[in-house]
Order: structure tokens, then C-alpha cells, then sequence
């Protein structure tokens, strides 16, 4: 009966330790699939624009709405934690835009001054102006932004850094351009 003990206490403390050197194994996986940080800034340098789609690797993504000139902040910053992607960095992403022009300007202004605010014939109105409004799509790929050793440069120091997308809107026009942030 003790060897009978002594044999389940050993095979216990196998056990644990097994699970423990596993998980060790998993914390310090140093693979090219750990996903990173990301910061994405979006910004106009022409009209306004309403964001409408920006997703990565074809998963809807963040939606910042209006940004550039109307909006005197001038631009919209998201951020991701490292668990919130299921890859290490994107592949590509699609983006879906609408520009600010002066005849949608005026058509907004005209519906936001009426007594009738978010009623449902102001929402079919507000819906029927938004889609008068010149709207752009483009796919970029993103291999050639987020380069290897980039990637590298925040993984290096992933308490501290960050990787970073600039996306930047010139009326019917979208560039990305991705640095390594330092965040503290």
C-alpha cells in the first residue's frame, strides 16, 4: 500500500511538472507568428473624410468616423494589445472611405438644423445624403509597409515599443506608412 502511494505521488509530480515545462515553453515561444502592439493614427490631409471600413486581413477593424478638417483634432489614434489579432502583423487590409465635399457640407448642415433631429424620416435622410457622398475602396497590402526587420525592431523591445500605422487620407487617395514607436 506505501509503494502504491509512493508510486501515485510520483506520477502526480510528473505530471505537474510536465505541465509546467509546457507552459514555459509557450511563454517564451519566440516564433514569427507572436503578434505585436499596434497604434493606428488616421489623419486627412485634404477634406474631411468619413472612415467607414478599415479592416485587417479581411476582419472587421476599428471605425474611427470623421476625420480631417471639420474636426479641429485633426485625427483619430486606436490602439490594439498584442492578443487582439489572430496573426502576428497584418497581411493586408481593406479600407472604405467618403469624402467631405462643399455639396455634402451644405446637405449635412441643412439636415443637422432640423427640428426633427434622429426621427425616422431625418435617419432615411441623413442615410440618403451620407450615400451621395463620394465614397472610395482600396485594398493595400501591407508586406512591403510592415517590413521584417520593423517587426523585429518592436519585438526587440515589445514592453516599450509599438508598431505604428499612419494612414493618411488625401480626398480620393489612402497612404500607410509604419514606424516602430517608442510609448515609454
Amino acid at each position: 500500500m506505501a509503494q502504491g502511494k509512493l508510486w501515485f505521488g510520483y506520477c502526480c509530480r510528473t505530471v505537474i511538472m510536465g505541465l509546467m515545462v509546457m507552459g514555459l515553453i509557450a511563454c517564451v515561444h519566440t516564433g514569427d507568428e507572436r503578434p505585436v502592439g499596434m497604434t493606428l493614427l488616421f489623419q486627412s490631409a485634404g477634406m474631411g473624410v468619413g472612415v467607414l471600413r478599415f479592416d485587417p486581413d479581411g476582419l472587421r477593424g476599428p471605425v474611427p468616423g470623421a476625420v480631417g478638417e471639420m474636426y479641429p483634432r485633426g485625427g483619430a489614434i486606436m490602439s490594439f494589445m498584442p492578443g487582439d489579432s489572430k496573426r502576428a502583423v497584418p497581411q493586408f487590409v481593406d479600407v472604405e472611405w467618403m469624402v467631405s465635399t462643399a455639396e455634402y457640407r451644405k446637405k449635412r448642415e441643412a439636415l443637422d438644423s432640423r427640428s426633427d433631429r434622429y426621427s425616422k424620416q431625418w435617419m432615411q435622410d441623413s442615410t440618403r445624403t451620407n450615400q451621395r457622398a463620394p465614397h472610395h475602396t482600396k485594398r493595400i497590402d501591407l508586406t512591403p509597409i510592415i517590413t521584417p526587420d520593423l517587426v523585429e525592431r518592436v519585438r526587440a523591445d515589445r514592453q516599450n515599443t509599438k508598431l505604428k500605422l499612419i494612414i493618411t487620407f488625401n480626398n480620393d487617395q489612402v497612404d500607410i506608412k509604419a514606424e516602430a514607436e517608442k510609448w515609454r
